[in-house]
């Protein structure tokens, strides 16, 4: 809808938060990834790619600010959550899933913080 560049300043600072969220959120699987599997192999890269594929469909409308993709990306990362309160729980994997939990959470925190500036400031709708 807009380009960064024409965002307000009390939107961008949100929008820097979700996009970090989100490249940490990569981040964070692939290295979950190597250590569920004891080191890069193949399989490594397919079970990555499969736990990050509902972020990668977004990611293209989080860097063009499109409010349709940061709201559907919103109900998205509640399945993120959910697997990060699982891997929580499961032995010895505490560290992980409380990682995926905080990041899971702020992104949420930040996607909602952004969609509701952006439809004040613009007056639009979903």
């Amino acid at each position: 809808m807009t380009t960064p560049e024409k965002l307000p300043a009390a939107l961008i600072w949100s929008r820097t938060i979700v996009l970090a969220c989100s490249y940490g959120l990569l981040l964070y699987f692939l290295v979950s990834s190597i250590a569920a599997l004891d080191g890069i192999v193949v399989a490594t890269f397919v079970i990555w790619l499969l736990q990050i594929l509902p972020l990668l469909i977004f990611l293209r409308g989080l860097h063009q600010s499109r409010l349709r993709s940061y709201a559907w990306v919103s109900f998205v990362v509640l399945l993120y959550f959910m697997h990060g309160v699982l891997v929580a729980f499961s032995p010895g994997r505490l560290m992980f899933g409380l990682v995926e939990v905080v990041l899971c959470a702020v992104l949420f925190v930040s996607l909602i913080i952004f969609i509701r500036q952006f439809r004040n400031h613009y007056g639009v709708g979903l």
